[in-house]
């Protein structure tokens, strides 16, 4: 492929992206605003849904995966979020039943509309509901979705319920880090690139917490 047909299928490509991008933000919203509850935050799902797309991408060249299906898919994984159903973890099934409809609006080949469909639909629980050869796009949104929940963010929203009680944050800190330390002892992410990120990930958050933790404990009158 030359540099011209190059440029021209990558900027193809990322138009498409970008309209999969605008239809999930105002679903979430849509949704939010018809379901509401304290749990409906669509700004905050959406931040969410951006850095996985990222991770997404990290890991699918890193992989040697199709880049653009893997972040259409990590964009979408979460536009049921917000949709009433009786158990949550069919939001990944609905979401590819949904995200149907953009993908084949947006002309992309049969193929590919089943190769995201079905990243959606296994990223909660690895069932997609109906057969289909398992994809290393499959396994890239089901590990950048893992891999942002231990992010940097993720340490400012767990430690803010309890800003105002340092004794109670310290004390969930510490069964926190346990929980943490097992967790990356066990490392049950697909791809070798998503393990290796999630280890940097969990790493980082169990060394933060361990100083915190070691901070409060100076939290006394010094003993002569």
């Amino acid at each position: 492929m030359d540099d011209q047909a190059y440029l021209g299928q990558s900027g193809r490509a990322q138009r498409r992206l970008e309209r999969i991008a605008e239809f999930v933000k105002n679903r979430l919203e849509e949704t939010a605003r018809l379901y509401s509850s304290e749990d409906h935050d669509p700004a905050t799902r959406w931040e969410h849904i951006l850095r996985v797309a990222q991770y997404g991408a990290q890991l699918a060249r890193a992989e040697g995966a199709d880049v653009e299906t893997a972040v259409a898919a990590c964009l979408l994984h979460d536009v049921a979020h917000f949709e009433p159903m009786a158990d949550h973890k069919n939001h990944g099934r609905i979401g590819a039943l949904i995200a149907r409809r953009i993908l084949l609006e947006l002309d992309y080949p049969a193929e590919q509309v089943e190769d995201i469909c079905y990243a959606i639909a296994v990223h909660v629980d690895g069932k997609a509901g109906y057969e289909h050869e398992e994809t290393v796009e499959g396994k890239i949104v089901s590990d950048a979705d893992n891999i942002e929940r231990f992010g940097v963010f993720r340490i400012l929203m767990f430690c803010a319920p309890e800003m105002g009680d340092s004794g109670a944050m310290v004390e969930k800190l510490r069964k926190r880090v346990a929980r943490l330390e097992e967790y990356l002892a066990s490392n049950p992410l697909e791809t070798a690139s998503g393990r290796a990120l999630l280890a940097k990930q969990l790493t980082r958050q169990i060394r933060f917490f361990k100083d915190l933790i070691a901070e409060w404990e100076l939290t006394s009158l010094p003993r002569l």
